[in-house]
């Protein structure tokens, strides 16, 4: 071999779970009191951050996330009457804040719209008490996927977003 030349160390592929049978067992364990408090301190004080009015966008996006994984919550529990009329009340309340503060420069709600989000957030809160580690897991992957793939709703800077509603079986 020339001397020029550096010898390739072999790939060894790392896994990303060191212990795949630990966390399928422990996946229908519900969220830890730890996990479930992080998450649900980081929407809260999203929330809060919008509705002081400050400009912070990733708290825009936090919120939407959590109501997000909330709509596929629902979906997969066939909640489809109650828990998706309030979580599209609440994306619906954060198109138009998205669309304000495009037009003004300014990331408020208007009409009915806090209250909405603040239903949205309620009904997040009583799903991440009740579902699994794998369940949450799942449900944020697919939002990302969805978000990915571009299956969600884009906030126009002109306006005239489509709105999320229920659609009759």
């Amino acid at each position: 071999m020339p001397a020029n030349r550096k010898t390739r160390k072999p790939y060894i592929a790392r896994s990303k779970r060191k212990d795949i049978t630990s966390f399928l067992f422990e996946g229908n364990a519900p969220l830890d009191n730890s996990t479930r408090t992080a998450i649900l301190t980081a929407v809260h004080a999203a929330a809060l951050s919008i509705s002081r009015g400050e400009n912070v966008k990733s708290a825009w996006h936090t919120v939407v996330n959590a109501l997000n994984i909330a709509q596929i919550l629902c979906e997969e529990a066939g909640n489809g009457k109650v828990g998706l009329e309030v979580v599209y009340a609440a994306q619906n309340a954060m198109i138009d804040a998205a669309e304000r503060f495009h037009a003004t420069g300014r990331l408020v709600f208007g009409a009915g719209g806090l209250p909405a989000m603040n239903s949205g957030i309620d009904l997040f809160e009583q799903l991440i008490e009740t579902v699994t580690k794998l369940q949450y897991t799942r449900a944020a992957g697919e939002s990302v996927r969805r978000n990915e793939s571009g299956k969600v709703v884009m906030v126009r800077n002109s306006g005239g977003t489509k709105r999320f509603e229920l659609r009759a079986a």
